[in-house]
């Protein structure tokens, strides 16, 4: 239920929608595969950095690394560190990746009912044995595991805090890399380079979610990047570098800088070739990818599942300059079971790449011998060494997919007998060539001894590489489509002008109505029929506007929603512990967050924190309770006016014959007039805005002898406007409503506190205050005729 919650919240978010010192920089050159290495030697420049060639088994032009993300270990939920242990080491044992990148929220930080944020130790303490585990079943020195914070890791984390414990339990910083920036170089055995840079940009001042959502960096993180990412290219004769940066938010979920700077120039404008990075699990889907394009370059950010769940672990590859990866699923998910892990078998195609979401424009470097050019190439990764494996051709253009073509593929090079193993087939690339779109998909089988088969990923390609178009599914989009640092103050303050619009335009015209004593004239229209187009149009606009124009006749109600609306807009929400429970506490406004992130007196309180974090609280409380409010409140007005208005016409209608017909006595029927009488003047006089003591009398449902006596004789009384039902289906809406922010505020408390409920009276009783005056301001119909038929 909670997680649905959490669902629901962030999509209503998105559907509608500095940091510490920078030291210095930490670098290895890696040469061969895991298993063969360098040694490692720090400095500024090729001379310097002393790589000893060493005999690598690996490829020609091929190296690989493996990624992992959002591991989540949790002190209440041990399953991720225990299926961690049990099946990374060995994986990586058969895979042998040059380096491991672990991209953020190593741990978990929240509490045993998942909702609120804090720091554990035990969290921390259980992924360094892991990771140590891990690296010791794989024979990978840990050395070679690189890894950075994540939102996760920073959960109520103030500067300098004791709290912070990744500078005392990460892989990072146990091999002395105390830098937001970190960067290796895997040398493979042609000599060509591969540069990893990895940034951290979490919060500098780590507030406690859900506040806590968006990656911060800095001008100095970002002039760092630039000069790592030009590391290789300064040299006399510059070899090709193939550029990959790591990190764990977004690009949609990064801010600008301090003066705008964006990390997407950085990254175009120096060649990169993708950015990789975690964060949305796969809550939005699995293929959460995107082309960012400029005009001095272009890259691909592919966002990887999380471990906490999902069990997903990335193996990316290089094959000459040409970039790929798969996703695998190395446990399914909620699997429990003990005793030896068994590895899928992996395949990973790595040339042609998949022209959808692989292929760049504008590549220099096309690593294109003609041998290259026209071969298929593949990665495997397996318990044992398949019988066979086999490429094949598909054509795409019909509705069915059709084999056009299966050859078998050669391995390449004599390897052990598991683990990785490369192999190759000629493609008659000239065959394959289709100007016309993306028409054909290649697929890799491979066939144990055993004859079991396993598929890779199609992959649709193009045999002159041409990028087509990757398309996000509706869901992928809300996250991977555009910025939200742009896209949150759009909302807000939509939404901000549009209930200040409402609330100040209906007013006014209400008031010039009343003056020129139309409002009686003006509302008839709106029950009047229609019987053209523009008449219909005219209704859809005219009757919404009339419910406002009806909630703003209360004056007690109208002021409540515009006192609610402007306080929203200029004042504190709510206060609370936004960091660890034993720091000062902040406030959330519509300026962000404000705290003294230190219990010295000395150190500055600081403001505009979480800014656009805090769109997890403000866009679903604007626009799922705020403004429902304002709508069923003038629902609530329109449908008594409307019941009135209907009285109102009735009593006009009626003749005192009608009463003569059914035998009455004299005396009844001048009881009746006179009674209709007082309903009609009671009923013009609401409608106009001012009415009589007697008519006050019976508002809200106050006895009247006549109405008791004839809705007793009157059996046959069925008037569905009368009887009020649309009111009773309001109820729902209500509910609703009230739902809604008892969940929000829900979420609040639990996160922060208690002390947002005495602090924040309009955030955390408002809507329900206003909500309940309004039913029971509109509980009684002022005027009621005597029994009628609909």
């Amino acid at each position: 239920m909670e997680r649905t919650w959490s669902r629901f919240r962030l999509f209503l978010v998105l559907a509608l929608f500095s940091c510490f010192s920078v030291n210095s920089l930490s670098s290895s050159t890696i040469d061969g595969t895991a298993t063969q290495r360098a040694e490692n030697f720090s400095g500024t420049g090729d001379d310097e950095l002393g790589v000893v060639q060493m005999e690598g088994t690996a490829p020609l032009g091929v190296v690989w690394i493996v990624q992992m993300s959002d591991i989540h270990t949790s002190k209440w939920i041990p399953a991720r560190g225990r299926a961690l242990r049990k099946s990374l080491g060995h994986a990586l044992k058969l895979i042998k990746p040059a380096i491991v990148l672990v991209t953020g929220d190593l741990i978990d930080a929240k509490s045993e009912d998942g909702k609120s944020t804090q720091q554990e130790e035990v969290e921390w303490i259980e992924y360094r044995d892991s990771l140590h585990k891990v690296a010791d079943e794989s024979g990978i020195p840990l050395k070679y595991f690189y890894d950075i914070r994540g939102n996760h890791d920073k959960y109520g984390v103030p500067p300098l805090s004791s709290l912070d414990y990744f500078p005392k339990y990460s892989i990072s910083a146990a091999m002395n890399r105390t830098s937001l920036l970190q960067s290796v170089t895997v040398k493979g055995r042609d000599g060509r380079k591969h540069l990893f840079v990895g940034f951290d940009d979490s919060m500098h001042v780590g507030l406690r979610a859900p506040t806590n959502l968006f990656g911060h960096p800095t001008d100095d993180i970002l002039v760092q990047l630039d000069e790592e990412l030009q590391r290789w290219d300064n040299l006399s004769i510059p070899d090709p570098v193939t550029k990959i940066v790591y990190g764990h938010y977004p690009m949609s979920f990064t801010t600008s800088t301090e003066t705008g700077k964006r990390p997407e120039d950085i990254m175009a404008r120096n060649g990169v070739a993708a950015y990789i990075c975690g964060h949305l699990h796969t809550t939005f889907g699995r293929r959460l990818y995107k082309h960012h394009k400029r005009e001095d370059g272009n890259f691909w950010e592919w966002e990887m599942g999380d471990w906490r769940v999902s069990r997903m672990m990335r193996v990316m590859a290089i094959d000459h300059g040409h970039t790929s990866f798969v996703d695998v699923e190395l446990i399914p998910p909620g699997d429990t079971a003990e005793g030896m892990f068994t590895m899928p078998t992996i395949i990973l195609q790595t040339y042609p790449l998949d022209s959808t979401f692989m292929l760049r424009t504008f590549v220099k470097d096309s690593g294109g011998s003609y041998s290259l050019l026209n071969s298929i190439r593949a990665l495997v990764f397996s318990e044992a060494t398949p019988a066979s494996v086999k490429a094949r051709i598909y054509d795409l253009s019909s509705h069915s997919l059709i084999l056009v073509h299966e050859s078998s593929m050669n391995l390449s090079e004599e390897r052990s007998d598991h683990g990785a193993q490369y192999y190759t087939t000629f493609w008659e690339r000239e065959r394959y060539i289709y100007n016309s779109g993306l028409k054909y998909a290649i697929q890799i089988v491979a066939e144990s001894s055993n004859g079991s088969l396993s598929y890779s990923e199609m992959r649709i390609v193009s045999a002159i590489d041409d990028p087509g178009k990757f398309h996000l599914s509706a869901l992928a989009f809300i996250v991977m489509g555009f910025k939200w640092e742009t896209a949150f103050p759009v909302f807000l303050w939509s939404i901000v002008f549009l209930l200040l619009s409402l609330l100040v335009a209906s007013k006014v015209f209400h008031f010039l109505l009343e003056k020129n004593g139309q409002y009686e004239v003006w509302t008839a229209s709106v029950f009047e029929p229609f019987s053209t187009t523009s008449g219909a149009l005219g209704k859809v606009v005219k009757v919404p506007f009339w419910a406002f124009l009806e909630c703003s006749r209360n004056n007690f109600l109208w002021i409540g929603l515009v006192v609610c609306v402007l306080y929203l807009t200029f004042f504190p929400w709510y206060s609370g512990r936004v960091l660890a429970s034993d720091f000062p506490t902040g406030h959330m406004s519509l300026r962000g967050v404000t705290v003294n992130p230190s219990n010295a007196d000395s150190v500055q309180t600081m403001s505009g924190l979480g800014i656009p974090d805090i769109m997890t609280v403000v866009l679903p409380y604007l626009y799922g309770v705020v403004l429902p409010l304002l709508l069923m409140i003038s629902t609530l007005s329109a449908e008594r006016a409307a019941c009135e208005f209907h009285l109102k016409s009735f009593g006009k209608s009626r003749k005192p014959k009608e009463y003569s017909d059914r035998g009455e006595s004299e005396t009844e029927r001048n009881t009746v007039d006179v009674g209709a009488q007082g309903n009609t003047a009671s009923s013009e006089a609401i409608v106009q805005g001012s009415f009589t003591k007697d008519s006050t009398s019976r508002r809200h449902g106050e006895s009247d002898p006549l109405l008791t006596k004839t809705e007793a004789d009157s059996k046959d009384h069925h008037c569905k406007l009368c009887s009020r039902r649309v009111r009773k289906g309001l109820f729902v809406g209500c509910l609703a409503v009230v739902f809604i922010h008892w969940r929000l505020c829900l979420v609040i408390v639990r996160a922060y506190g208690p002390m947002p409920l005495v602090s924040g009276l309009v955030f955390s009783w408002g809507a329900p205050i206003l909500l309940i005056l309004s039913l029971y301001h509109t509980s009684g119909v002022r005027c009621r005729p005597l029994g009628h038929e609909p």
